[in-house]
């Protein structure tokens, strides 16, 4: 079994933005191969807010097929673009955590 934890937080004033983007990621892999589930985590700060999407596995390799489908991967391309225009982005500390799981 594999987990990923992804955290995404930012100022208050980008909450929908941050909501937006677990309910996408939740939509997107509700049927992805593999998966066996998906919860979105918020915790608030003095004047941040932090969102944690955390998915569990059948296996790292079925987490990595869903991470590298064509979608996902241009959504990063396009960013990447934008970024290089110098079209203003929204301010996120993305931090990523994975795990498997130990059989102790």
């Amino acid at each position: 079994m594999f987990i990923m934890h992804a955290s995404f937080e930012g100022s208050k004033e980008n909450e929908d933005r941050l909501i937006a983007k677990c309910k996408k990621t939740k939509a997107e892999n509700a049927h992805a191969e593999g998966i066996l589930s998906t919860e979105i985590w918020r915790k608030k700060h003095r004047d941040r807010i932090e969102y944690a999407i955390v998915t569990k596995w059948e296996s790292e390799e079925n987490f990595k097929a869903w991470i590298s489908r064509e979608e996902h991967v241009q959504e990063h391309r396009e960013m990447q673009k934008a970024k290089k225009e110098g079209t203003p982005q929204v301010q996120l500390k993305k931090t990523l955590r994975s795990y498997e799981l130990a059989d102790i």
